[in-house]
């Protein structure tokens, strides 16, 4: 390995623990892989590149470990369509302005909870929260449409 890449491996260290992940062997040479790589790549491709730095390295502990760093928001992740999720490590400056899981999770609480109390009201206050839930449907970029009602 690069004197570069052992500094850099370093500091990715330094963040997963930071961010409470701890680093095994295998986690380790995961981390190795995903920073020589130079594009985003699937969990097959970097099992591979894992293994030459630990052996017993596992395609199981390969997706937990980017599942983790996901949460956290230190790796990117690109779904393919019809192909495999491709994972890539997330620049710096971009880990420190992504939200934790734990935001996340907070702000579907709430609107689980919104969701709930708009279910409670009134017909007539039905229709206002209908054209609110469609606004905001429209903003995230999505299209409610109606039930269909079954023809039995």
């Amino acid at each position: 390995m690069k004197p570069d890449r052992d500094g850099l491996l370093g500091r990715w260290q330094q963040r997963c623990q930071a961010h409470g992940l701890m680093l095994t062997a295998a986690r380790n040479a995961i981390l190795r892989a995903l920073i020589a790589q130079t594009q985003a790549r699937d969990a097959v491709p970097l099992l591979q590149a894992a293994q030459i730095h630990h052996a017993a390295t596992s395609i199981g502990t390969v997706y937990r470990f980017l599942r983790e760093l996901e949460q956290r928001g230190l790796v990117d992740t690109y779904a393919q369509a019809h192909g495999r999720m491709r994972w890539q490590l997330r620049d710096e400056s971009l880990t420190a302005a992504a939200h934790p899981a734990g935001d996340i999770r907070q702000m579907l609480t709430q609107v689980q909870d919104s969701l709930r109390t708009l279910e409670q009201q009134e017909p007539t206050d039905r229709a206002r929260a209908v054209a609110v839930l469609h606004a905001l449907a429209s903003q995230l970029g999505y299209r409610l449409l109606p039930r269909r009602e079954s023809a039995a």
